[in-house]
């Protein structure tokens, strides 16, 4: 019995580390992309930029007049620059503006610009940090729902494009996906961003998101064509502007746009020549195509080593507990007859008289129990002229079944002192023995 009990024992023991093997890998994987960003300066996605997650996106001085741009998080607009008593209206969340004018720059240096809502016709001065530009996130009417996404910058979420009541907020770079949408509110399109959040989740616009791609490439980040392949003069196809050949070089200048499952890069070639190819026929260049390369190869190697120190602990544990398991087996087998419980022939004999037919034989079995107990007693060192003085020096630390001994040893004083007129039902007499039994076990000497 304790055999198999312990055979059960180590198997749920294996598997229990088998799951925590598994459960360490997939915490492994699940941490990398984390570890690559805050560690190593590798980005699966975009790298944020002044603001904004993705280069390309941010307003800046050099962004020319009648750049489309958006408030994903709306902003008041001023008919003074930065004079904020002199507050015209407020720019939705989302808005479509047109920049007419500025930038200027305010005491503190920060630039504000002059901005025009084609939509209601609301105009004025907005501060720069409040804008982003329109169409750089790669999302558009077409993008399809289930499309993975993040968050451009930071901005308030809602629970609806027309109730315009809070839902949360989503931090700059967060993942997601577009669940639903496009809804269209004043001219610009809003999507149900789903961060797996429950309540928190919630509708966005357009312009406070960018599709999500691992390569994490921005404008200027040089790439390697992986194959040979025809440049288009927009994303997906139409008119080929060029070829790029097998290990040539170029440098993302737009994108990504998501078109079907795969995202698509506008790159311009060392011989200045412009298209669109798809992301599936890139990768990164540069030292941080190096660096990447060398960061896969060392995960590679991690993950094998990590695989196998997790197979190795499995494996030395399995083999650990089977060979416990047959060590136990040949130390039992290895005790000496001498040291393994015997059959007591003395009780044999008790048992014989109490299943016999006769009385006597019944009164016979509990007097020769009541020697057998005292004899132990004595064994065990305790003194007194009689077995009931030497039982008064026990206590029940010692002998958790005393009080089974003091009841079986009064009933063999009355057969002793009454004789034949104390009258001894075998039912009775069994149930005396059994008294001593379980005294005589308690001390392992049955």
């Amino acid at each position: 019995m304790a055999t198999e009990s312990s055979a059960k024992r180590t198997t749920f023991e294996d598997m229990m580390l088998t799951l925590f093997g598994l459960l360490l890998l997939g915490q492994i994987f699940q941490n990398i992309p984390m570890l690559l960003e805050e560690h190593l300066g590798i980005t699966i996605g975009s790298g944020a930029r002044d603001g904004v997650l993705i280069a390309g996106a941010e307003v800046n001085a050099s962004t020319p007049i009648g750049s489309r741009v958006s408030t994903p998080n709306g902003s008041p607009f001023y008919t003074v620059a930065f004079n904020e008593d002199t507050q015209a209206g407020t720019f939705p969340p989302g808005a479509s503006l047109v920049l007419t004018d500025g930038p200027v720059e305010d005491p503190d240096g920060n630039r504000w610009w002059y901005a025009m809502d084609s939509a209601s016709g609301d105009a004025g001065w907005v501060p720069e940090s409040a804008l982003v530009r329109e169409g750089v996130g790669g999302i558009n009417a077409q993008t399809q729902l289930g499309t993975r996404a993040r968050a451009l910058v930071d901005a308030n979420m809602w629970r609806s494009p027309e109730a315009m009541m809070l839902a949360g907020a989503m931090r700059m770079g967060e993942w997601g996906v577009l669940r639903d949408g496009p809804r269209l509110r004043n001219g610009v399109r809003w999507w149900f961003f789903d961060r797996g959040k429950g309540d928190e989740d919630g509708w966005v616009p357009e312009s406070a998101l960018t599709l999500f791609s691992e390569r994490g490439w921005r404008t200027g980040s040089p790439v390697v064509a992986t194959r040979s392949m025809d440049m288009y003069e927009r994303a997906g196809g139409g008119q080929i502007v060029g070829f790029i050949y097998e290990k040539d070089t170029a440098r993302i200048v737009g994108g990504p746009v998501m078109i079907g499952n795969d995202f698509w890069w506008l790159v311009e070639t060392e011989d200045g020549t412009q298209g669109w190819v798809p992301e599936s026929g890139l990768k990164d260049g540069g030292i941080k195509g190096w660096l990447r390369s060398l960061v896969t190869i060392l995960l590679i190697i991690g993950v094998i080593i990590t695989v196998g120190l997790v197979t190795a602990i499995v494996y030395v544990t399995v083999r650990t507990n089977q060979i416990r398991a047959r060590e136990a087996q040949r130390i039992k087998a290895a005790i000496p007859k001498a040291m393994q419980p015997k059959r007591n022939e003395r009780w044999d004999k008790v048992l014989d008289h109490v299943s016999s037919d006769n009385p006597n034989d019944w009164r016979l079995a509990i007097i020769e129990a009541d020697i057998m107990l005292d004899e132990v007693v004595t064994r065990m060192g305790y003194q007194g002229a009689t077995l009931g003085d030497r039982l008064k020096q026990v206590t029940r630390g010692d002998l958790r079944t005393l009080d089974a001994a003091w009841e079986a040893h009064r009933v063999r004083n009355q057969i002793a002192h009454e004789g034949s007129d104390y009258i001894l039902t075998q039912r009775e007499a069994r149930r005396v023995v059994e008294l001593y039994g379980s005294v005589f076990e308690e001390l392992r000497y049955i």
